[in-house]
This record gives structure tokens, C-alpha cells and sequence, in this order.
């Protein structure tokens, strides 16, 4: 049986956000994010932080009819730890952060000027 391989995200990638870049830019970011989510979809991931509690109630503002966030909010709800619970290919559902170019979240960008500039 082979394991569908694991992600530790240290501070890049937590499940439904992203951390912050202090050092670094924007479009090194999303250079990261995409980088990760050319992974298979399969990849477990081990996030660096237990944020997932406030990164739903993010998602939920951006996208709050999105099945994938329902998905994530069953999780949150189901499990005090989340880390090692989601996959690449979840996150690439959920996280606002790889779903830049999604519709639903240009739309809200596009009304909530702040958020352009993530």
C-alpha cells in the first residue's frame, strides 16, 4: 500500500489561509501557493499553525455558499487539531488563497479594495 505523500507547509500554507509574508512579496506568495498546488492532489497536508478555526470564518466572508467551505467547517467542527486532515487538492476548494482567479473571489476582491492587495 503506498502513502499518498505529505507537505510539511511550515509557514506558507495553513489549511484554508496562508501565512504572512514579512519578508517576502505578494507575487512571491502566490508563486509559493502555486508551487504547492501543483502537487498531487492526494499529498496530505501538515501546516506549521492551527489556524483553520479563523481561516473558515475568512473563507466564509469570500465565499460563503462554496461546498468546499462547508466541507472545511464540518472538519473544524469534527476535530480540534485539523493539521495532517486535508489534502493539496482540498485545499485547492477551499483556500481562497490558491482559488485567486476563482469567480467568486475576484467578485468579493473586487468589492473589498484591501483585498486586492493580498
Amino acid at each position: 500500500m503506498s502513502h499518498p505523500g505529505g507537505l510539511f507547509t511550515g509557514d506558507t500554507l495553513f489549511i484554508g489561509g496562508c501565512g504572512r509574508f514579512f519578508e517576502g512579496t505578494a507575487d512571491e506568495m502566490i508563486h509559493a501557493l502555486k508551487y504547492l498546488g501543483s502537487l498531487p492532489d492526494k499529498t496530505i497536508v501538515y501546516n506549521g499553525h492551527e489556524y483553520t478555526a479563523s481561516n473558515l470564518a475568512f473563507g466564509r466572508f469570500i465565499e460563503p455558499n462554496s461546498s468546499g467551505i462547508a466541507r472545511l467547517s464540518e472538519i473544524v467542527k469534527n476535530n480540534d487539531i485539523t493539521t495532517g486532515k486535508t489534502t493539496v487538492g482540498e485545499e485547492k476548494e477551499w483556500n481562497v488563497f490558491m482559488r485567486l482567479n476563482a469567480p467568486t473571489v475576484r467578485q468579493v476582491s473586487l468589492k473589498t479594495p484591501i483585498l486586492l492587495h493580498l
